[in-house]
């Protein structure tokens, strides 16, 4: 898993954050790279509850590039995070029977290519795959993440 999420880190400059198998809205695994600023301004105005980009994960499955959520950005969450430096990214969100998981992916100098956004997808539903039915990380993956500056919250 350290080493999915490791190569997720390094094709995203800016960085991600994955909620793995969301239950009762509340995730088993939160991982996040993004940057400290960005995450507390996110978490001290509560944004989680007017982003775009979460509304639409939780209504859909697939991915859609931050851009394209913009319009209908009425409390201003994208542009927020464009202060942040987060200028381009996407979303993909999983649901199967048991439950929904959802990732944001960002970088600051360019949009994402199909061909990267396909590839990163691909890692993101091999994570959902890897962690489905897990509870508790080996104490391997627990240091790993560690390392590299990952920071996971558990249920």
């Amino acid at each position: 898993m350290a080493g999915i999420l490791s190569d997720l880190d390094d094709r995203c400059p800016l960085g991600f954050a994955i909620a793995l198998h969301i239950r009762y809205n509340a995730p088993t695994f939160l991982f996040q790279t993004f940057p400290e600023n960005w995450m507390e301004a996110y978490s001290r105005n509560g944004f989680v509850i007017r982003d775009p980009a979460v509304h639409w994960a939780f209504e859909n499955t697939g991915f859609i590039r931050w851009r394209d959520l913009a319009v209908g950005d009425r409390s201003g969450v994208m542009e927020q995070a464009r202060l942040y430096g987060l200028n381009y990214g996407f979303t993909v969100s999983i649901h199967n029977d048991r439950a929904r998981s959802i990732a944001g992916f960002a970088r600051s100098d360019r949009d994402f290519l199909d061909v990267e956004i396909d590839e990163i997808a691909q890692l993101f539903e091999e994570l959902d795959v890897m962690t489905a039915g897990i509870e508790i990380l080996s104490k391997k993956d627990t240091d790993a993440l560690q390392k590299m500056s990952i920071r996971m919250t558990h249920r």
